[in-house]
């Protein structure tokens, strides 16, 4: 029998507007501050939680599975169900999760009791450490235009889910095609994977994520390495225009290979950014500066 607990983001989009209905005996919390989740999630670890409910989005994942391996120290990390309650939910859309609706704890709770699970996957998020400071831990990140774009959904996106997306790629390479303001201008880095020697200079984009799929068939990665897929794309690439579809396909023509657009898999990336770096969908506080990207701990997925 499992231990089941539910950690619920009450801020994330579709929680605001549904009233999730927890079934008796639930253990549940929901955290609003780093101190509060890291306390819940030392309470669950001290009882024994082997199932972790997340309700919420990406940003709400990677905050909760940052501090799960210091709250838990040598107890054995939960199985975790994803309640899909975000923007974009990048992470459910590869890994599976319940939809979230008003019976949806309910569900997950009868199919912990019987330990049957449509989907049973394991992930690695990928460490982003900063020296002398503790990793986060996330499943997808960037910088250059990543960072543009996220500033543009927040500010300007209203939808949800696959449209949000949709919308907001749409929108960041009509304007880095077109050169509006600074969009293909890129920042400034240096990246290193595996030791290899450092590509720098002017990125227009810098991708990495340790999904193994995308939402809306997008997968803009291409090559062989390891477990970290990486995507570097040179400031002002060269026919941007004529590239999207091959780039969003991670089916890169000759041309591109030959020019500005570079892909392959890393167990280590070595970053070093003067612009700003989005970690799941939100801006890594203290963003500027020098990063080390490695896989973290097996992360077990389950979905009814």
């Amino acid at each position: 029998m499992h231990q089941v607990a539910l950690i619920h983001n009450p801020r994330s989009r579709l929680n605001r507007r549904l009233a999730v209905h927890l079934p008796s005996g639930l253990l549940s919390a929901s955290p609003t501050t780093e101190g509060e989740l890291f306390a819940s999630l030392a309470e669950y670890a001290h009882r024994e939680v082997d199932l972790l409910m997340v309700s919420g989005g990406d940003g709400t994942l990677r905050d909760v599975v940052t501090l799960l391996p210091r709250a838990y120290g040598d107890v054995p990390l939960p199985a975790i169900a994803l309640l899909a309650a975000g923007n974009a939910n990048l992470v459910a859309s590869d890994v599976g999760a319940c939809r979230s609706q008003r019976d949806a704890l309910s569900r997950l709770s009868d199919a912990a009791a019987q330990g049957r699970w449509r989907r049973d996957e394991l992930r690695h998020p990928i460490a982003v450490q900063r020296r002398g400071e503790q990793p986060v831990l996330g499943f997808f990140m960037g910088a250059g235009a990543l960072n543009r774009a996220t500033r543009y959904n927040h500010d300007h996106v209203r939808s949800d889910g696959g449209l949000s997306v949709a919308i907001t790629i749409a929108v960041s390479m009509w304007r880095a095609v077109r050169g509006v303001g600074d969009w293909a201008a890129g920042d400034w880095m240096s990246i290193s994977a595996d030791g290899a020697v450092a590509r720098e200079g002017k990125r227009f984009l810098f991708l990495a994520s340790s999904l193994q799929s995308l939402m809306l068939g997008l997968w803009p990665f291409w090559g062989s390495g390891g477990p970290m897929r990486y995507l570097d794309i040179d400031a002002y690439p060269e026919k941007l225009g004529r590239s999207l579809l091959p780039l969003v396909r991670g089916r890169p023509t000759p041309a591109m290979l030959e020019s500005s657009y570079h892909s392959s898999g890393a167990s280590r990336i070595l970053l070093k950014t003067q612009g700003p770096m989005i970690i799941d969908g939100e801006p890594f506080a203290a963003a500027d500066g020098e990063f080390l990207l490695s896989p973290g701990p097996a992360l077990r997925f389950v979905s009814p």
